[in-house]
């Protein structure tokens, strides 16, 4: 426990103060929102379901860079799994993200309650967890830069694009915006669910794929 608690401090470290200042820039931005905003503006989905979790599939791409990291031969080299290390390195970047979420979901529930806490925290986890599960995937996968938060981004995108499938039955089930969609059916549990297990299974395959393999066998 205390190795894995120095290890996520140690990614913290590499990841740098840019992490902590632009999560509390989007904090205070949402804040303000929140404080300034009319009655109307629908702030919870769009804030904890939408933007956040694309900004944490953004930064687990961006600041907890594997296979594009310049040391990757040396870091692999020296690690018994590359698993255990991206994992310590997307869990530091992505719980860094979780906990200003978190923060802020406290902050704006004084501003205009709305939602309970723990109703906020389960609109915003799946789809985040999701999406940054597949950044951490393709970082592994790909020595390109920038393409782990491209590929989250472009799913987020398309997710955004496709709200009018909607209308077909059984889409809601995986819809990853549920609650911003309005949820018609009621089932965002459901679908929540659904994208909690599908992130668990990503790194499943992240697991079986990369634990103890080393870089000169891949």
């Amino acid at each position: 426990m205390g190795e894995c608690k120095s290890g996520i401090q140690n990614e913290l470290k590499i990841a740098g103060t840019n992490l902590f200042l632009v999560s509390a820039g989007i904090c205070g931005a949402v804040i303000v929102l929140a404080a300034a905003g009319g009655e109307l503006l629908d702030l919870y989905p769009v804030s904890f379901e939408v933007i956040f979790p694309f900004f944490a599939a953004v930064s687990v791409g961006e600041w907890a860079r594997t296979r594009a990291d310049g040391n990757f031969d040396l870091i692999a080299a020296q690690s018994r799994s590359l698993f255990a290390w991206a994992l310590k390195r997307s869990a530091a970047v992505f719980g860094t993200v979780s906990f200003f979420a978190v923060g802020c979901m406290a902050a704006v529930s004084l501003i205009r309650y709305a939602y309970p806490l723990r109703e906020l925290i389960f609109m915003y986890f799946p789809p985040a967890f999701f999406l940054s599960s597949l950044a951490a995937w393709v970082g592994l996968e790909s020595v390109q830069e920038h393409l782990a938060a491209a590929v989250s981004g472009l799913v987020w995108l398309a997710a955004l694009l496709t709200r009018s499938l909607l209308r077909i039955r059984g889409v809601e089930y995986i819809y990853l915006f549920i609650c911003y969609a309005g949820d018609p059916n009621h089932v965002w549990l459901w679908n929540k669910g659904i994208y909690t297990a599908a992130g668990i299974l990503i790194w499943a395959a992240i697991f079986r794929r990369n634990y103890q393999k080393k870089v000169n066998r891949i």
